[in-house]
């Protein structure tokens, strides 16, 4: 018998073992994330039991556009032994259902195959792309935007525009809680983790960025474009998919899911 539903308070850990076990993760350094996100929460976390042993999971994120709510998807994983069956397709269709019937009828999700995806009805909208970004000659250290200001900013930039991410108070919780510096640049600020740049508002075509030699970008591509990244070489690296969408979406991947 299959059932598909969310997990209980005492199904986290084997929840989370087949999670490590899939990606291939170090299950001790992963469970002290997987339960102290800020983003944490069981009744996001699905999976799909077969005569009470667990075959398929995956996790969903809630997300609200300017157009309304929606929901991410991510980590769908399915036991090695059973994988072949349907069990994740099967699984992402009710969980698609499940979504439209409590008002978030929109799903997205970052995908490095598309093929069972596009069999539960998505479509590529966008890509993610990696690359270096030319960086200018520091002379001096960029000033440190303050919190407030950076969390303004990005408010009045997603309020511009339908299509972009909000941010609530626990979205902002979540973007606090991985370590990061904003920075000012021309425009705005630039959003700076050890070597990778995920969030940006800057005047459009900077032909180099305050950033430190061999830091990368990470980013949508078509935001990407938009924004003129100075790279010195791109990769595409993750196909963004989307199900129920009214169109392209903009978003940093410092909100990834």
């Amino acid at each position: 018998m299959i059932e598909i539903r969310t997990i209980r308070k005492n199904e986290g850990e084997r929840f989370l073992t087949l999670l490590c076990q899939v990606f291939e993760l170090d299950i001790v350094r992963a469970r002290h994330v997987f339960f102290k996100e800020p983003m944490f929460d069981l009744g996001r976390k699905w999976a799909l039991f077969e005569d009470g042993e667990l075959r398929t999971i995956l996790t969903t994120t809630p997300l609200e556009f300017g157009f309304g709510r929606a929901f991410g998807v991510a980590g769908v994983a399915t036991d090695p032994k059973h994988q072949g069956r349907g069990l994740a397709q099967r699984m992402i269709e009710h969980v698609l259902e499940h979504g439209a019937a409590n008002g978030e009828p929109g799903c997205v999700l970052f995908a490095h195959k598309e093929t069972v995806y596009e069999r539960c009805g998505f479509r590529t909208v966008d890509m993610v792309v990696r690359g270096p970004i030319l960086a200018s000659d520091l002379s001096e250290t960029p000033d440190v935007v303050p919190f407030r200001t950076v969390q303004s900013s990005y408010n009045s930039w997603a309020a511009a525009d339908p299509a972009r991410l909000r941010r609530d108070e626990r979205r902002w919780r979540y973007w606090r809680w991985i370590p990061r510096t904003c920075e000012a640049a021309i425009g705005g600020y630039l959003c700076v983790e050890p070597h990778l740049c995920r969030e940006a508002l800057v005047s459009p075509g900077l032909e180099k960025w305050p950033v430190m030699p061999g830091t990368s970008w990470l980013g949508l591509e078509s935001m990407t474009k938009d924004l003129s990244v100075p790279l010195a070489a791109c990769e595409k690296e993750l196909f963004v998919m989307s199900h129920s969408m009214p169109g392209q979406i903009q978003m940093y991947m410092t909100d990834q899911f």
